[in-house]
């Protein structure tokens, strides 16, 4: 061996030109070195049996999250009975719940960027897990809004998922997966509202609850099986270890690597830095992205939240009657959902899935900014036509058109945001806006669960 290939190679690995190589004999052995990059591995190994199995782990994971929100929902009318809670008392719950996702959403995108991906999910499925069972034997309205700030902000580690699962997506078919991995939220909904017609009727609300809380325990042992993403542990220089990691999808996928060695830069790069989302470069990009999560987060969950509000009328002319009525007696509503109100609300969350079905055509075709631009302003227009006077049928189709286009715009922006953020803050990235939505959400429950009340 000569002295130059002495010179260069370190530790198993072999520097040229700037790159670390993770075969340190192909350098010396008379002929030019073949090198492919994490993306060339990507895009060789496409989408196969690995992804849809990733697409499974973490897609239960936002089906988990999705199970707690609606449950904010369906149970408040059972809480605001058994407590005696006041309207504002009930919408208090929610913004609780959203509150801790507010907190935490940056701890856990800056536990991601510094510790990995996988580390932030295990943690918030066992966190979440956990304080669920603690609140079904809150003994007070004070206990159960403390256990459900924990269970919001344990919960908000979920987003991190979005985050592993892109970055094993290729470019190609990124927009359409992403958006189609919110099918399983909406699947979340659904669930909670079709147990809830079997258990509610039959045990008290802190029995769903404890039901509810124990599929988060089996996804805790599933989610030992999701892979750390490969760009994180390139970025923290663990060359050997992402190439271990393609060499097992290679297989699952029946795809083989690209030939050569994987390429790395030999730079190592600071992660998880709040202040590397704010340099010039990605300063007004950081801005904007944490208002449109704002707007998004409050409009699609004062969606949800009304959408409960809205069943106990049987059209929306009578809001006033309602209100004049629980005036004269000066007591606090107590009204449980119906069968029939269920039902409405099903037929609402279903809207779901034509939204994203819709969101994942256009938004290759036109780009991820119109699609988020017209689907607001589809939403815009069915929420504002709600202030009319309408009957039941005509309140159930705008809602079924706000809900699925509000969603759309979501969606699409859980693929925008981590396409325009490095890997080293692209989990705080997600996370910072994450927080910023849940800001807009914190105000929501006052609108959609109070407000609606008290409209002249």
């Amino acid at each position: 061996m000569s002295s130059h290939c002495q010179d260069v190679e370190i530790e198993g690995l072999v520097r040229k030109r700037g790159v670390v190589l993770s075969n340190p004999r192909t350098p010396c052995s008379g002929q030019e070195s073949q090198v492919f990059t994490l993306d060339d591995a990507i895009e060789t190994l496409g989408f196969g049996k690995f992804h849809w199995l990733l697409l499974a782990v973490c897609g239960l994971c936002w089906w988990t999250i999705a199970n707690f929100v609606m449950t904010i929902s369906i149970l408040g009318p059972s809480m605001q009975c058994e407590w005696n809670l006041s309207m504002w008392q009930v919408a208090f719950i929610s913004s609780m719940f959203f509150t801790g996702q507010a907190l935490w959403s940056p701890l856990w995108g800056k536990l991601a960027d510094k510790y990995g991906r996988k580390l932030s999910i295990v943690l918030g499925l066992l966190n979440t897990f956990y304080f669920g069972i603690l609140s079904s034997f809150a003994p007070a309205y004070n206990w159960f809004l403390f256990l459900w700030f924990l269970i919001g902000g344990s919960g908000s580690s979920f987003t991190q998922t979005t985050t592993l699962f892109a970055e094993y997506l290729t470019v190609k078919i990124r927009s359409r997966c992403l958006i189609n991995f919110g099918v399983t939220w909406s699947i979340g909904m659904l669930t909670m509202i079709g147990v809830a017609v079997f258990i509610l009727p039959i045990m008290t609300w802190k029995w769903f609850i404890f039901i509810c809380s124990f599929p988060v325990f089996i996804i805790f042992f599933i989610a030992f099986w999701l892979p750390e993403s490969t760009r994180y542990d390139m970025i923290c220089g663990q060359t050997e270890k992402a190439l271990a990691t393609l060499k097992q999808i290679s297989r699952f996928n029946g795809v083989p690597l690209p030939a050569g060695t994987l390429m790395a830069s030999t730079k190592q790069e600071s992660l998880g830095r709040m202040r590397d989302l704010l340099v010039e470069k990605q300063r007004r990009t950081t801005f904007l992205l944490w208002f449109i999560w704002l707007v998004n987060s409050f409009s699609y969950y004062g969606m949800v939240l009304l959408t409960t509000e809205l069943m106990k009328m049987d059209n929306s002319c009578s809001v006033a009657d309602h209100v004049a009525s629980e005036a004269s007696n000066c007591i606090n509503p107590c009204q449980f959902l119906t069968t029939k109100d269920y039902i409405t609300i099903l037929w609402t969350t279903f809207a779901e899935f034509p939204g994203l079905f819709i969101a994942s055509c256009i938004s290759d075709l036109l780009g991820r900014k119109p699609t988020i631009g017209l689907s607001m302003l589809v939403f815009c227009v069915s929420s504002f036509c709600l202030i009319a006077c309408l009957e039941r049928t005509m309140i159930t189709v705008l809602l079924f058109v706000g809900r699925g286009m509000i969603l759309a715009s979501f969606m699409t922006l859980y693929v925008y945001t981590p396409e325009v953020h490095p890997t080293a803050i692209r989990a705080l990235g997600i996370g910072t806006c994450v927080a910023c939505s849940r800001l807009g959400t914190i105000l929501t429950p006052f609108v959609a669960q109070n407000h609606v009340f008290t409209l002249p």
